[in-house]
C-alpha cells in the first residue's frame, strides 16, 4: 500500500466531525493550549503547526483521541522521511510499552475503535514500521502492538 492509499483509508475510516467533547483533562498550560486549538473542531481543521507544537495524542481523553487520532497519523506520514517527534509519539500512542500507554489507557482507546479504524490504524503502525526513519526502532513495539491491542 502507498502513502497515498494509506490517506485515503485513514480519512474514509475517521470521519471528520466536530469534537464537542472533553479534550484533556489536565489544566496545564500547555493543555490549556491544547483545549483551547482543539474545542469544536474537526480533525482535519487542525493546522499541522498545532500538530507539531503538541507532537502528540497522548494528552488527550479517550473520546478526543480517537476524534484527533487521524490528523497526527496523517501528520506523521508527511514526516516519515525526518526525524519527527510528531510520528515518534503517533506511534508510541499507539503500541503498549512500559508507561502509562498500556492497559486501562490504551484499552479504553482501543474500545472506541471501530473495525474499519483499526484496520486504519493497523495500516498506519505497519506503514510507518517501513518507511520511517526510525522503522527499526518501531519494529518491536509495532509487532507487539499487532498481536496485542489492534487484532
Amino acid at each position: 500500500m502507498g502513502a497515498d492509499e494509506l490517506r485515503g483509508q485513514i480519512r474514509d475510516a475517521f470521519p471528520a466531525e466536530t469534537f464537542g467533547g472533553a479534550i484533556t483533562e489536565c489544566d496545564c498550560e500547555e493543555c490549556l493550549d491544547i483545549r483551547a486549538g482543539l474545542r469544536n473542531k474537526r480533525w482535519d481543521e487542525i493546522p499541522a503547526a498545532f500538530l507539531d507544537f503538541t507532537c502528540s495524542p497522548t494528552l488527550l481523553e479517550a473520546e478526543a483521541y480517537r476524534a484527533f487520532l487521524p490528523a497526527y497519523m496523517l501528520r506523521a506520514l508527511d514526516n516519515l522521511s525526518e526525524d519527527s517527534v510528531v510520528t515518534e509519539f503517533t506511534v508510541y500512542s499507539l503500541c503498549p510499552h512500559e508507561n502509562h500507554y498500556k492497559g486501562p489507557w490504551l484499552q479504553e482507546r482501543v474500545r472506541l475503535m471501530n473495525p474499519y479504524q483499526i484496520e486504519a490504524i493497523r495500516a498506519f503502525l505497519l506503514f510507518a514500521q517501513e518507511h520511517s526513519e526510525e522503522g527499526d526502532w518501531f519494529r518491536p513495539m509495532v509487532a507487539r502492538a499487532l498481536e496485542e491491542v489492534w487484532r
